[in-house]
């Protein structure tokens, strides 16, 4: 990434590996929100390489991993591993865990060819079958992202879920909570994004101005945060309910937070950000077993050289996700 935001595809030497290290040859990469997020508001340094929505091939597998990962196993990658051990962990918080924010695969997903820490070794690199094609299996970490959410919010079978923002996130964030009981309906401006969540496990979709209607929820998910979306997930959450955090608002961007509503109703502020390798391998078990209809999420593939023109499909909201081939 350059100076602005700006994106620019060049030529650079090999990373190298250590001993203990593994080499990845990239196959394909998801370009993600968070992505988005870093070119908009420059919250990364120019030259940094972005990309963690990995699929890609063992090409070099360090000594004692041979086995276990030979040259050619097809893997999906956990860009932060936790370490497991400590208290944040121990209660789930992997993603505050300071091992997981200071480690990473490198120099990043958009790059043909990736070195994996020795510690993330085995646990961040995860093998899949040839039931799932390329497209199936890059969905292993936003899928992740959702699951482990999802266990932190704990929504009840046969209650009402409102999922606002129906992007690729919010459709699997749709799929997963309708294969756990939940009616959800789901709210986006984009009349095309309302009508693909009604296949993807929403019971009814509606745009923000009519979801100011509905109430009884036990839990809303913010898959695009703005003042707007918090406003209406304060005003159709049932007392006792939860609101599910689920994205950031834009860098500065100031939200009214009616703290004495929260305070009264007893609702839960809950925010989920990432996800680590133990939710990507149910995300790839999920995939596998051919238990969520993923197919139509990643709209668009487009080699990496065109890049700039997948962001712009993404920030034009055009279909749903990209993905970049090497």
């Amino acid at each position: 990434m350059r100076p602005g935001g700006r994106l620019e595809v060049l030529q650079v030497p090999e990373p190298v590996a250590e001993p203990d290290e593994m080499v990845i040859r990239t196959v394909c990469a998801g370009l993600c929100g968070s992505d988005l997020y870093k070119m908009r508001n420059n919250t990364v340094a120019p030259g940094t390489v972005l990309g963690h929505e990995i699929v890609g091939v063992v090409e070099k597998p360090p000594q004692g991993f041979w086995d276990m990962f030979p040259p050619g196993t097809r893997v999906t990658v956990s860009n932060h591993v936790p370490c497991g051990t400590c208290p944040r962990c121990l209660r789930g918080r992997i993603s505050s865990c300071t091992v997981f924010r200071s480690t990473n695969v490198r120099p990043g997903g958009f790059a043909e060819r990736i070195v994996v820490p020795s510690s993330h070794l085995p646990e961040g690199v995860i093998p899949f079958s040839d039931s799932l094609s390329d497209s199936q299996a890059l969905l292993a970490e936003p899928l992740g992202c959702c699951l482990r959410a999802l266990e932190r919010w704990e929504p009840s079978p046969r209650g009402r879920v409102m999922v606002i923002g129906l992007g690729p996130m919010g459709l699997i964030m749709s799929l997963v909570l309708a294969r756990q009981g939940v009616e959800v309906v789901g709210v986006d401006l984009l009349e095309e994004r309302r009508a693909a969540a009604t296949q993807k496990g929403c019971t009814l979709t509606c745009a923000p101005s009519e979801a100011k209607d509905q109430d009884g929820f036990q839990g809303v998910v913010l898959t695009a945060c703005n003042g707007a979306a918090l406003e209406l997930a304060l005003k159709v959450v049932e007392p006792g309910g939860w609101i599910g955090l689920f994205a950031g608002p834009s860098r500065g961007e100031p939200l009214e937070l009616k703290l004495q509503e929260l305070y009264k109703e007893e609702v839960d502020l809950l925010p989920s950000y990432s996800t680590g390798p133990h939710h990507m391998r149910k995300a790839i078990s999920l995939l596998e077993a051919k238990l969520l209809d993923v197919e139509g999420i990643i709209s668009h593939e487009l080699p990496i050289e065109e890049i700039e023109q997948a962001v712009q499909l993404a920030e034009n909201k055009v279909g749903f996700k990209a993905m970049l081939r090497f």
